[in-house]
């Protein structure tokens, strides 16, 4: 209505509202200062069947973790045990 062009990350949409941890992210790729720009090229990022250069528009983010931390886990003391 106020006939002008919105800006990065002016608007969520419905998903985005009612995620709790935040995890879905819109927004305008070819924008470098939106958010969503910064997370897609990420490190953490991957998209599925990459290797095959099907150029998806989805990534997700790896999830990043200390496994010898684990709850639950046995620490490895080296070496296969029967």
């Amino acid at each position: 209505l106020e006939d002008r062009t919105l800006h990065t990350d002016e608007v969520q949409t419905a998903c985005q509202q009612s995620c709790p941890s935040k995890a879905i992210i819109f927004g305008d790729r070819n924008d470098a200062k939106s958010k969503v720009a910064a997370e897609f090229d990420a490190p953490s990022s991957y998209a599925l069947l990459e290797e095959l250069n099907t150029r998806p528009s989805v990534k997700y983010q790896v999830k990043v973790r200390n496994s010898t931390e684990l709850k639950g886990a046995k620490k490895h003391e080296g070496g296969h045990h029967s």
